[in-house]
């Protein structure tokens, strides 16, 4: 006994996730409460280092072999195989050394030990009182390893599930085994599971009077990470420790970041980086550190632009920097460089923030300037109430497929610094950060952009926008900022419509700040650009309406990319009620709301309209009876304009599939009773005569059919002008890349009021007439 029963190094058989203090309460008498977590598997990775597990189990029959006899299993695992021959005699401190197994910690795995009892039993009757006397003379146990489901052997869980498939346990003893014992490798959503039962979250409690969170990912990510200027003003300028002089080189003081990593080892938990030295204003310091390995083209390098610390009050002192081994730090290893306080190697302690399985997941990054001094972030809006009621400018993702969350925070100096994702801001949805309030009435908007960062595609947008709604592809007027591309003059007309570009201006050399101006008057934007915020030049004027006058107004910023955000900084954000000059009512009219889908004349209305692909629509089921004669009856899917508008309206018909007298193509129409007048372009797919153009001069008056010409396929790109006075061209192509021909006999002259309707018009040519029409590339551009 002296020999064996002494306090030996265990075989290491499974990895222990964590002791519920509670659990093992009954047995220890410890009051603390709580749990111990263990991440890790061994000392150097947060572990617990060398550890035991050995359980048994029997059935609830008490007549069974393996409860009988579960006290002789329960004496040779505890007492003979492993205290007396293999010398373990301590237990994990909270839990019991043995015990049940609710009261022990969660590991992922346990050895186990079945007995395999030989009994001999002697019965004996007794004739002359008819009774039975039995005894049993002989039992022989065997203790063996478990024999478990699937082949496990020698596993304590396995071992119950044959249990239980045989009847012996009930499936809530199998459970509440298999939530003790979890799977291997799993200790890290077991600790999770745990956190959720205890109604704790997750993450890293920072000390907000000393420290902003700036970027992370994982159980640490708090929000979504800083743009560039945001983060180098908190960095540079606003930092409890931030130099007198920014530029100078060294720093008289030196601003510092705190990275904290849950599940790397204790001396890489908390590191403190210490900047020596400015950073370029083209360099984003924080997209280096967190996105990149390297040495951020030479402007973060070890021991020369920063040193990195154990504590706080080492980093801003500069005492008990961090030693790299051999004297070199491993970019590839980013922040860290496997660096330690004595200079021992240490690996696998990094991140990059947008990889899937980098070796540390749940790190988070915190600037030392007190949260929300002096850039504060604007909470952004979830709830559709609040979000249609908003009297003040709130932060919302407009899209379907808005992947990294945009954000808003405010400098108290007045910079707005705006972040956004999103594939783009174009055809016919959109997706990006909006940082508006709800608007009703006419208005002079001015920004200046002061900068636009992370860029990654030139078509990136940044600007001022007035929108109709928060849809996805609501109406919109936008005077933006692109990427690489110059300025932009952007409008969607109407909801569901396809956006296009009023004007476009290449500056050059490419610019990144430029100041903007939208201006509303009535139903007339105008868009305007300056160098200087005084002086300034127009960019474009368009018409429109607004359903009731009311809209969204503010800033935006689509990064072009559904999984990167870019960053621009607003400046001088002016918003101010447009007064005429004059006695004019400074009040637009408010147009009716106005639904694109109708029918005109007598129909079914049991049209699909269904939206095929970002670029095709289709339209099927009955459609009319027919757009010919002196009375219409078709599915008409349009938009209002000025008749002094002048405009082009372009579709490729894709596929059409009609009986005769079908017709599918754009219409030009005064009004929406069902003899107006009206010049129509499409297919006629009858006998596959093709392209097809007709018009009724007046209203009530006779349709006339110009011409028709064959296409293949019935596929063609049709276009109707109209120049603003009432005369209107008919033209096509074949394919995209053919010239636009005229169609013969097919201009015409039509007298509007003071609207007109375009749009795609499309009729079976008879009642009960199924016909099924696709189309793509539908666009309405001012001219």
């Amino acid at each position: 006994y002296s020999e064996n029963c002494v306090d030996k190094n265990p075989g290491d058989n499974t990895d222990l996730c964590f002791v519920d203090m509670e659990r093992g309460k009954p047995a220890t008498g410890n009051p603390q409460s709580g749990i111990v977590g263990f991440p890790g598997d061994q000392n150097r990775d947060g572990g617990e280092g060398a550890i035991h597990c050995h359980g048994l189990a029997w059935a609830n029959d008490v007549n069974d072999a393996s409860a009988r006899y579960k006290g002789n299993n329960l004496f040779f695992v505890s007492m003979y195989d492993h205290m007396y021959q293999r010398g373990y005699v301590e237990n994990v401190p909270g839990a019991p050394m043995c015990g049940c197994v609710e009261q022990m910690p969660t590991v992922t795995r346990s050895d186990c030990t079945q007995i395999d009892a030989t009994e001999r039993f002697k019965i004996i009757y007794d004739s002359a009182t008819n009774e039975l006397d039995g005894s049993i003379t002989l039992v022989d146990i065997n203790f063996n390893s478990c024999q478990g489901i699937n082949n496990r052997n020698n596993d304590l869980w396995a071992y119950m599930g044959r249990l239980f498939y045989e009847g012996k346990i009930r499936n809530d003893q199998w459970g509440e085994a298999g939530r003790i014992i979890t799977n291997s490798n799993d200790c890290k959503n077991a600790i999770r599971a745990q956190y959720d039962v205890m109604g704790l979250e997750y993450g890293y409690d920072h000390d907000l009077s000393t420290f902003t969170f700036v970027a992370g990912r994982g159980e640490l990510k708090v929000t979504e990470k800083y743009g560039h200027q945001a983060f180098a003003t908190s960095m540079f300028e606003h930092s409890l420790t931030a130099p007198s002089n920014k530029d100078a080189n060294p720093l008289d003081k030196t601003p510092i970041l705190l990275r904290t990593c849950a599940e790397c080892t204790d001396t890489h938990k908390r590191v403190f980086y210490r900047r020596l030295t400015p950073m370029p204003e083209d360099k984003d310091l924080l997209y280096c550190i967190t996105e990149t390995r390297g040495k951020c083209d030479g402007k973060n390098v070890w021991n020369q632009d920063f040193t990195l610390h154990s504590t706080y009050e080492d980093a801003v002192s500069g005492d008990n920097p961090w030693k790299c081994r051999n004297n070199a730090f491993n970019y590839g290893a980013p922040f860290d460089g496997e660096c330690s306080p004595t200079g021992a190697r240490v690996t696998n302690q990094w991140t990059v923030i947008h990889w899937s399985n980098p070796p540390q997941r749940n790190v988070g990054f915190y600037v030392n300037k007190p949260q929300d001094a002096v850039i504060e972030e604007v909470e952004p809006v979830t709830d559709v109430a609040l979000r249609n009621s908003a009297d003040e400018f709130v932060s919302e993702d407009v899209g379907l497929d808005v992947r990294v969350k945009g954000r808003v925070r405010l400098d108290e100096d007045g910079k707005i610094y705006v972040t956004g994702s999103g594939d783009n801001v174009w055809h016919n949805k959109d997706n990006f950060q909006f940082y508006h309030k709800d608007a009703t009435g006419d208005f002079d908007v001015t920004v200046s952009v002061a900068s636009f960062d992370n860029i990654m595609d030139s078509n990136a947008k940044a600007g001022i926008m007035f929108r109709s709604s928060t849809d996805h592809d609501s109406g919109h007027v936008s005077a933006l900022l692109s990427g690489g591309k110059g300025l932009r003059f952007q409008k969607r007309s109407s909801k569901g419509n396809y956006g296009h570009n009023v004007g476009t201006f290449e500056p050059n050399p490419h610019r990144s700040n430029v100041w903007l101006r939208l201006v509303k008057q009535m139903t007339t934007i105008n868009m305007y650009w300056s160098e200087d915020g005084s002086t300034w030049t127009q960019g474009g004027s368009t018409t429109m309406f607004f359903p009731e006058d009311t809209f969204q107004l503010g800033l935006f910023v689509c990064a072009h990319s559904a999984d990167w955000q870019s960053e621009a900084t607003f400046d001088n954000f002016v918003v101010s009620p447009y007064n005429f000059p004059s006695a004019a009512p400074s009040i637009s009219a408010a147009p009716t709301i106005w639904d694109p889908n109708m029918y005109i004349g007598e129909t079914q209305e049991n049209v699909q309209f269904q939206t095929l692909s970002s670029t095709q629509t289709r339209i099927n089921y009955d459609a009319g009876s027919g757009i010919d004669g002196d009375v219409d009856s078709f599915f008409y899917h349009a938009y209002q304009r000025l008749s002094s508008d002048a405009f082009e309206a372009v579709v490729h018909v894709d596929y059409f599939y009609g009986s005769h007298g079908a017709k599918g193509g754009i219409m030009i129409r005064d009004g929406t009773g069902e003899s107006a007048a009206n010049m129509f372009v499409g297919i006629y797919p009858a006998a596959n005569t093709g392209v097809i153009s007709q018009s009724r001069a007046t209203e009530g008056g006779e349709t006339v059919r110009h011409k028709s010409l064959y296409v293949p396929s019935n596929k063609a790109f049709v276009k109707l002008s109209y120049d603003g006075s009432g005369t209107i061209v008919a033209q096509y192509k074949a394919a995209e890349d053919d010239e636009w021909e005229d169609i013969e006999n097919s201009t015409m002259n039509i007298t509007f009021g003071d609207k007109l309707n375009v749009g795609i018009a499309v009729t079976g040519g008879g009642y009960d007439s199924y016909i099924d029409f696709r189309y793509s590339n539908f666009e309405i551009t001012d001219l």
